[in-house]
């Protein structure tokens, strides 16, 4: 490397006119280049290449309570528009799915409200979203029903979480929920921690009104072979991560595996590196793994998921046009 190999490409300054879009301003982002703007602009170039690619399996790991602070209909769309390919998720953001798809609902809050007087009222803080604990309560008594029929129609067999999603929302009705829509769009739902959610809860009622006899049965061993099996037969991975933890290492991990690794890479993350932690690990860290390519279009953002994805979604929804149809790879081989 010479000198001027560093000097190659002058800042841009941003100019900001009244027609702006979403997608120029992620222009302007692009042209100025520089720290967040530019890491989020790459993002949005990351993601359009994953869906332009016509042999590449799109995977979205979620993780943080993305879905009760608002992403829920996002997310769905996506879904249906078959621009994910493969949910990952905490059991968590299932469950307010659920919540919402029987008539529950999430209010906005205050983060500074007294914790003490939320609980003489029965409210659940999750930062500055509050969640009654009716809907809870409502919740698990649906799940217990669902859970007796899943449990009936598959006597003596254990599902994998993918299963299971499929079971619950082949029974949802709300034509919003993610879990619906993944069920009618037959995109799969994998939830690593499906026991360390409010599902656990209701498995635990479930069984005991059933004496713990011929009760749901869900073999988190079962996941591994199913998402292996999909990195394996796709030609090319890519990823599209909110926050990190368990839905991020489940699929890092398949890719490696699979010996693929992944050729397209998004990570949006508030989280520090130095922990050792799998939400601040960086791009680079994975690449010593095998479970991110060398090569591969990656990027990491640091920022505020709720702000960040969305604005994602919304550029490249946008340069893709309303007349892009996209058929995942995986599904093109099943016809």
């Amino acid at each position: 490397m010479q000198r001027k190999n560093f000097l190659q490409s002058p800042v841009k300054h941003m100019k900001i006119d009244r027609a702006l879009t979403v997608d120029s301003l992620i222009q302007q982002f692009r042209n100025a280049g520089s720290f967040g703007a530019g890491r989020l602009s790459t993002a949005c170039d990351v993601y359009e290449q994953m869906l332009r690619d016509k042999k590449c399996t799109i995977f979205l790991a979620l993780a943080g309570a993305v879905v009760p602070a608002g992403m829920r209909s996002i997310i769905a769309d996506l879904v249906r528009k078959r621009f994910v390919d493969v949910i990952v998720s905490t059991g968590a953001n299932m469950v307010h799915d659920a919540i919402e798809a029987i008539g529950g609902h999430h209010y906005k809050g205050n983060w500074f409200v007294d914790d003490y007087t939320l609980f003489k009222y029965h409210i659940f803080r999750i930062y500055d979203v509050f969640v009654p604990e009716e809907d809870y309560s409502k919740l698990d008594n649906v799940l217990v029903e669902i859970f007796d029929e899943i449990a009936k129609e598959n006597r003596g067999k254990s599902l994998s979480s993918n299963e299971f999603s499929r079971e619950l929302g082949k029974r949802l009705k709300d034509p919003d929920s993610i879990l619906r829509a993944a069920y009618k769009a037959d995109v799969p739902i994998f939830l690593p921690a499906l026991r360390d959610s409010e599902f656990g809860y209701a498995y635990w009622l479930h069984a005991s009104r059933n004496a713990f006899k011929s009760t749901l049965m869900v073999d988190a061993f079962k996941d591994v072979a199913q998402i292996i099996d999909i990195c394996d037969r796709s030609p090319r991975n890519g990823m599209l991560v909110i926050g990190g933890g368990v839905p991020r290492n489940t699929v890092q991990s398949a890719t490696l595996a699979a010996k693929k690794g992944m050729d397209y890479a998004v990570v949006i993350t508030m989280d520090r590196p130095e922990s050792g932690g799998l939400s601040g690990s960086t791009l680079r860290e994975t690449v010593s793994w095998g479970k991110v390519k060398r090569k591969a279009s990656k990027i990491m953002v640091i920022g505020d998921a709720m702000i960040i994805f969305p604005i994602i979604v919304a550029s490249v929804l946008e340069r893709v046009g309303e007349n892009f149809k996209r058929v995942p790879y995986l599904a093109r081989k099943k016809i």
